[in-house]
């Protein structure tokens, strides 16, 4: 897996307008320096006018999601996601229109960037800017994976899995209160495109523990006559079929290790074609 920052979460007994909040303490590995001050917790989850945090938004719209699974364990269900992420997608392709790599940019929710940054000693006087040597710090944080880690990206074409490689030349930024991160993965071999045959890259973690959205939007570069378009699963039925999947569980069962793996199932998609030269 990538080296998430580790929590502990616990459900709030409050709420702000029906919706109820997952509080999460974070460390990173055993050199991890424990929770910031509540200071900062309370301005994360201050909500001031149309200054709500990106994922509370989020968490508004799926507000029947997570009243469900509450109703079902007795709060315990409430266990993934815990992670959101706004995904762009770049498809790169050359003169042949053969998609040759493709580019990835993460923007983490508010949360979760203000404890990787209080957590690295970033920013230490919080004004929302940091410094180029702490810039070139953050850059990386997210790419040492495991060997077997997919990086929650996966290209396709047809029913054919494409192999990717390792992440290279990655970049990280802060603004806004919200990290980005890109990173470009190379294709094995440059793989054609055409209408009959789009490629197809999804984003998505098979355990839900992160809950990634293509909110970035997808682009192409290169190639001629060839054009990303961004799907996304019927939600409404995805939601019904997580609900019924929890239904069976008892309230003993420690959902936090057991989570169904749905993650395939909201998973967003690009497809890209490209027109007949």
């Amino acid at each position: 897996m990538r080296p998430l920052i580790g929590l502990a979460s616990h459900v709030l007994p409050q709420g702000i307008g029906g919706v109820v909040f997952e509080r999460n303490w974070f460390s990173i590995g055993a050199a991890g320096s424990g929770t910031l001050p509540p200071r900062f917790i309370l301005a994360v989850f201050h909500l001031g006018g149309s200054g709500q945090p990106h994922y509370v938004r989020r968490m508004m719209i799926r507000t029947g999601l997570v009243a469900g699974m509450l109703s079902l364990a007795g709060g315990a269900a409430f266990a993934h996601p815990h992670v959101w992420i706004d995904a762009g997608i770049e498809v790169i392709l050359d003169d042949q229109n053969r998609a040759t790599a493709v580019r990835i940019s993460w923007t983490y929710d508010d949360l979760y960037s203000l404890y990787v940054v209080g957590d690295m000693g970033l920013d230490p006087d919080w004004d929302g800017v940091l410094t180029p040597e702490e810039t070139a710090r953050l850059a990386g944080f997210d790419m040492g994976w495991d060997a077997d880690f997919p990086g929650d990206t996966y290209a396709l074409q047809g029913e054919t899995a494409l192999a990717l490689s390792r992440p290279q030349d990655w970049t990280a930024s802060y603004a806004d209160g919200k990290i980005t991160t890109t990173h470009l993965r190379k294709l094995a071999a440059p793989v054609p495109v055409d209408a009959a045959a789009p490629l197809i890259v999804q984003v998505y973690d098979p355990s839900y523990y992160v809950a990634y959205a293509i909110a970035a939007g997808a682009v192409v570069t290169g190639g001629q006559g060839c054009r990303a378009q961004v799907f996304v699963p019927d939600l409404g039925k995805v939601e019904t079929e997580l609900l019924a999947a929890l239904s069976e569980f008892t309230p003993d069962v420690d959902l936090e290790a057991d989570f169904p793996a749905v993650g395939a199932k909201f998973a967003e998609e690009v497809r890209v074609t490209c027109s007949a030269s």
